[in-house]
């Protein structure tokens, strides 16, 4: 029976080295999360290697640093609903006045509703800015929001904690860059992020005094930075810190609502509608969640039948890496990890059409063989691709020139339907689908591109 023990002992200790997200840590009675308003994660960084920030750090010493990604808008509301709910934004119909998330689904409601309201509070002290109407909580023990002045806010924040001591409860705390800036303290104190690691170790040290250290978690991130009106496009990083050790990975901003719900001990599973976010104790397998611009054309999927040309065209061998430049729903590099067994890459800017193609891979069973990411095609380089395929419009196909020089002698592109200014095709050919009259039109170009000079369009044929 021992030695039974000691086996099991042993491999419970190698599951959780080999699998991190398998950490269990008890539940705690009260979570602090505290949001450090406009605090990128390059900044954080920066202060931290500068000993700039000796509260933050030791909550990273004590737990966890991850880095927080923002996905689609970042503006006001969608930074709410992200941090505090667990949701991307809904999409409002044109003109419809819609609500960035359902009433009730904030974590505030959520708690209230699991434990009670009368057994847990619910507590909020905001800075700088009023929160929109959906994420106000039905039942509040304290709401407080447009404060103008961290300082008043951080003391607040002790006082609650000693009120509210007995009772279990969640407390978020938000501390805005701009609020302190207008102030003296901010200017005698210099860098706002010195100035909230102050006031999140004075947060901290009162949960320390009170005896609850070992009963409340305490998150760290960058959430409402994000002003209404404003894109995530080129968003930074930004960053959680946390004693909650079970976190594990890198997420986005709405991976920390059900974090927290779920050291609570709530069931995620049962949450309705479905949360858009992830808890950061468990594996991510969504696509990569870059805060990108918008998709530079309307997708139109290839008709199977200019598919099969362009791959013919392009006379591809299972040697061959293709690469799909906006790969839409996957077809192409699909069809050509299944015909010709060759590896191929397919990247788009559209996390949507990123799923569509994960899932194409996955039901046709070439995960083996296609890789698909997220990323702008204009920022790849395209040195490693033997074969190259396009279905975009003529000027954005000119600006890939400079990419596509860079492919080795030998290496082919094809293009459906839209040509390269500057740049004469091989061939040319056009298709046209049975029953469909349609033709299509597809381009091979073969590197070393054969450029040649063209009039400008505005000239009047070159006659001055």
């Amino acid at each position: 029976m021992r030695g039974t023990m000691v086996r099991l002992s042993l491999f419970v200790s190698l599951l959780a080295v080999v699998s991190p997200g398998l950490v269990v840590a008890a539940p705690p009675r009260n979570v602090v999360l505290i949001d450090w308003d406009g605090a990128a994660r390059e900044r954080v960084d920066r202060a931290l290697a500068q000993k700039e920030l000796p509260n933050l750090q030791k909550l990273i010493d004590r737990g966890v640093y991850v880095k927080i990604d923002v996905e689609g808008a970042g503006n006001g509301d969608a930074a709410w609903t992200q941090l505090l709910a667990g949701y991307l934004p809904r999409q409002a119909a044109a003109g419809a006045d819609q609500p960035p998330v359902l009433k009730g689904a904030t974590v505030f409601d959520r708690l209230e509703n699991h434990f009670g309201a009368d057994k847990f509070a619910t507590l909020a002290l905001i800075a700088g800015q009023r929160a929109p109407a959906a994420m106000r909580p039905a039942v509040a023990d304290v709401w407080a929001d447009g404060l103008l002045r961290d300082e008043t806010i951080g003391a607040r924040a002790v006082e609650l904690l000693d009120k509210y001591k007995d009772r279990p409860f969640f407390l978020f705390v938000h501390l805005a860059r701009d609020a302190t800036a207008s102030g003296t303290n901010a200017q005698q104190n210099g860098e706002p992020l010195v100035w909230f690691d102050r006031w999140t170790g004075q947060i901290a040290d009162k949960v320390q005094t009170l005896g609850l250290a070992d009963k409340t978690q305490v998150y760290v991130t960058t959430g409402l930075n994000y002003r209404r009106g404003q894109s995530a496009e080129g968003a930074p990083p930004l960053f959680l810190a946390t004693d909650n050790r079970a976190v594990y990975r890198d997420g986005r901003r709405q991976d920390v609502a059900p974090t927290i719900l779920e050291a609570f001990g709530l069931d995620l599973s049962k949450i309705e509608p479905a949360l858009d976010g992830i808890s950061l104790t468990k594996i991510d397998s969504r696509p990569p969640a870059v805060p990108s611009r918008k998709p530079d054309v309307v997708y139109v999927p290839t008709p199977m039948v200019v598919v099969d040309k362009m791959l013919e065209l392009a006379q591809v061998k299972q040697s061959d890496v293709v690469y799909d430049l906006g790969c839409g729903d996957g077809r192409i590099v699909v069809t050509a990890a299944k015909r010709f067994g060759c590896r191929a890459f397919g990247y788009d800017i559209d996390p949507q059409r990123v799923a569509e193609s994960l899932d194409n891979v996955a039901k046709e069973g070439v995960g083996h063989l296609v890789t698909i990411e997220q990323k702008d095609i204009f920022t790849l380089d395209l040195s490693k691709a033997d074969v190259v395929t396009l279905y975009l419009l003529p000027s954005l196909n000119v600006k890939l020139i400079p990419q596509l020089d860079k492919l080795r002698p030998g290496s082919r592109i094809v293009s459906h339907d839209f040509d390269m200014r500057g740049v004469k095709p091989d061939q040319v050919v056009q298709v046209t689908s049975d029953g469909v009259y349609i033709s299509h039109t597809v381009y091979l170009w073969t590197c070393p591109l054969n450029k040649v000079d063209e009039p400008d369009e505005d000239s009047d044929d070159g006659v001055d």
